[in-house]
């Protein structure tokens, strides 16, 4: 069973029924629905092919980034006092292990295939934030990708944010 939960509008915003060996991804219908809200997006949702449908309907996202996403950073959000690395124009994974700094606020370029239409599938590039917050109990960064702009959210906010994503899960724990 599939369900979207509304936060606003108390309650199931769908429900559909499918088999068993339906992946999760293919349950997630994006369409002007998505207008003006945010999803917090669980990792078994996570498709670079779903954010740009999200964005293209109006719509904004939170996802923790997958552990074998490496993309491209193309642009920086926040500047930092001091001696700093340039980071634009590197992958994550060459910045990520010599990182100091509580914070990463970038913009990143990722690129993926579009779903196929007559036979034909197209590659697409979309450009995405990516906010790095250092998490001092597990001595790691956790890594949010987000259409949010920064002038809604600052990196802080998108942790948070999806934190609560976390605080629904222990809820539906509850009540199985």
């Amino acid at each position: 069973m599939s369900l979207l939960i509304s936060a606003v509008a108390d309650g199931a915003k769908r429900v559909m029924l499918c088999g068993e060996r339906t992946n999760d991804v293919k349950t997630l219908r994006i369409g002007p629905w998505i207008k003006d809200r945010i999803l917090l997006i669980d990792l078994g949702f996570y498709k670079h092919q779903i954010f740009a449908r999200i964005e293209e309907n109006g719509g904004y996202f939170v996802s923790r980034l997958k552990n074998n996403a490496d993309p491209s950073i193309v642009g920086v959000n926040r500047r930092w006092r001091g001696r700093t690395t340039d980071v634009v124009g590197k992958n994550l994974s060459e910045v990520l292990p010599g990182l100091t700094r509580q914070i990463l606020d970038v913009e990143v370029e990722i690129a993926f295939k579009r779903r196929k239409y007559g036979g034909k599938q197209r590659k697409d590039v979309k450009h995405f934030r990516l906010v790095a917050v250092y998490n001092i109990e597990v001595e790691k960064y956790h890594l949010y990708l987000t259409n949010i702009p920064v002038d809604r959210f600052d990196a802080e906010d998108i942790a948070l944010l999806y934190s609560a994503r976390w605080e629904i899960e222990l809820i539906f724990k509850e009540r199985i």
